[in-house]
């Protein structure tokens, strides 16, 4: 009887080393599991932060001039185009051939039409883009400018929106970054201990990147496609690479 008490016994002490060993062994893996899966839920959020703050709305518009009454002056002035087109008058006129025009706006004495002083009098289709992030249009005269009737003598064919990231804001938040890190994490509500920087690569494969990770720490990272809208309007692919540690 003695002998198989001590052989419980012996078992039990053996059983509760084991999980004070498992218990150990745990404590001290937990907190890199935690903290990995921290920093990419971290890499996610900071990822959303730059998208967020570096798209807006861009918008498509194409127009057509009709044949039978295309004036023989370079200067059209399409007649209610702001009221049709619902949008402001930050927009970037191009022809057919994707050639940017001299556009024009008069809020005070004529706030509904938008001028287009055409490369040539054959031009007919136009795409308008109109964002909040585009420059107001120059407020100018031009005569002779022959006014264009919308829907007997011109018609918008298509409208087309969505968020774009923006060339221009992805250039300002690189340079918030360099000029105030601190205030920017901030901004970001990006957690305590944790860092981040990220790059951005154009469609010509020109690299801007901000934010060194020290060599001796672990990096999360993730790169991500976008479209991305450049100076002149024309939709770009590139990538905005995040990372954090």
């Amino acid at each position: 009887m003695r002998g198989k008490t001590g052989s419980h016994v012996g078992m039990i002490i053996s059983f509760v080393i084991f999980i004070t060993f498992i218990v150990f062994l745990y404590s001290v893996i937990r907190p890199s599991i935690t903290t990995g899966e921290d920093k990419k839920t971290t890499l996610a959020y900071v990822e959303n932060k730059i998208e967020e703050n570096t798209s807006a709305l861009f918008a498509e518009i194409t127009l057509k001039i009709h044949d039978v009454q295309n004036p023989s002056e370079y200067c059209v002035r399409l007649e209610k185009f702001f009221v049709y087109a619902l949008v402001l008058a930050k927009v970037i006129v191009k022809n057919e051939t994707g050639n940017m025009q001299n556009a024009y706006y008069d809020p005070v004495t004529d706030f509904d039409s938008l001028r287009i002083d055409r490369e040539n009098q054959g031009n007919l289709f136009f795409k308008v883009y109109y964002s909040p992030e585009f420059n107001n249009l120059s407020i100018t005269t031009i005569n002779p400018c022959t006014t264009v009737h919308y829907i007997t003598d011109y018609n918008i064919t298509s409208v087309n929106s969505g968020n774009y990231v923006f060339e221009k804001n992805v250039y300002e938040l690189i340079g918030y970054y360099q000029n105030d890190y601190e205030k920017l994490r901030t901004e970001f509500n990006v957690p305590p201990g944790t860092e981040f920087g990220f790059g951005f690569t154009q469609s010509n494969g020109t690299i801007i990147t901000v934010g060194n990770a020290p060599k001796s720490i672990g990096v999360y990272a993730e790169q991500t496609p976008i479209q991305y809208i450049d100076e002149n309007a024309n939709v770009q692919s590139g990538f905005i690479n995040v990372k954090v540690w």
